[in-house]
């Protein structure tokens, strides 16, 4: 499926959006926290430069319908919080989500409203059958945001990614369409929308697809 590069996902608190070169300082200065790359496969770029042939390649992603990466900002200031990008997997019907959050924007529920948004997205618009993640086994607070959104682990992976030379253990979970019962008491249900951008000529591009694009899953609460 393709979308238009002004196509967004609106929730009671953020926009998640395409991702462009206004991003850059920001997903830079959340790799300068020690310890921020240490749950995903990139490793922190030595320079703002360095991000932006990423940012090209997850645009062109977009444009060709085979992955979708989003900003995720909040809506009363724009501010950016972080990312959060949806790619098929291997098998038919299946979806793969992995997010992160700038460290100034830890712990304030962000991601599980950004997730939401997403997995609805991905059942309600991109057809997927299942959509799964994948996270470090040491990271609960990514744990803590796929539970909420209605995920429940289906494998260790022993082997997971390597980090300096040595493998991380992952665990993988996983929703399926058929599992996802709508629930109207629930905030983020009924708080998300589909909307096109008010504009989007300052809106280019997509950040790195190792650094920007975020797989495995790490995040905030």
């Amino acid at each position: 499926m393709k979308l238009p590069l002004n196509f967004e996902l609106v929730t009671r608190r953020c926009r998640l959006r395409l991702p462009d070169e206004t991003d850059i300082p920001h997903v830079f200065s959340a790799t300068r926290y020690a310890g921020f790359n240490d749950g995903m496969l990139w490793d922190p770029p030595a320079s703002e430069e360095e991000l932006r042939e990423p940012l090209e390649r997850n645009l062109d992603a977009w444009k060709a319908g085979e992955a979708f990466t989003f900003t995720i900002e909040r809506k009363e200031d724009h501010a950016f919080i972080g990312r959060i990008g949806i790619r098929p997997t291997l098998n038919r019907g299946g979806w793969n989500i992995g997010f992160w959050v700038h460290p100034r924007h830890q712990g304030q529920g962000f991601m599980t409203e950004a997730a939401q948004a997403v997995v609805d997205f991905g059942f309600e618009t991109l057809g997927a059958g299942a959509i799964e993640a994948r996270y470090a086994t040491w990271n609960d607070r990514s744990r803590k945001v796929l539970e909420r959104v209605g995920m429940t682990e289906v494998e260790y992976i022993a082997h997971g990614y390597q980090k300096r030379g040595a493998w991380v253990p992952e665990f993988r979970m996983r929703i399926e369409k058929k599992q996802k019962e709508p629930d109207l008491q629930s905030p983020l249900q009924t708080a998300v929308s589909i909307t096109p951008a008010a504009s989007s000529d300052a809106r280019a591009a997509a950040d790195r697809g190792a650094p920007g694009a975020p797989t495995p899953a790490a995040a905030d609460r």
